[in-house]
């Protein structure tokens, strides 16, 4: 299932609208909201594990943990 558009402006918002693996921000970049620890893996999408990440950090990554 999808993760909201409410949720994904807290995480932005949260994140500053900057990628949290690079730094990179919008609107430099196109973003997303990614999985800490991926959802094939348990994760949730709870807050706590969604993170900023801007497409060119989070496509590479699949289902891996990256760290910060």
């Amino acid at each position: 299932m999808a993760i909201g558009k409410g949720k994904r402006f807290k995480v932005f918002t949260r994140d500053k609208f900057a990628c949290q693996y690079c730094g990179m921000t919008s609107p430099y970049v196109i973003l997303h909201v990614d999985h800490v620890i991926p959802q094939s893996r348990g994760g949730t999408d709870e807050l706590a594990n969604l993170i900023t990440a801007c497409l060119a950090c989070n496509i590479g990554k699949s289902n891996n943990r990256l760290g910060k």
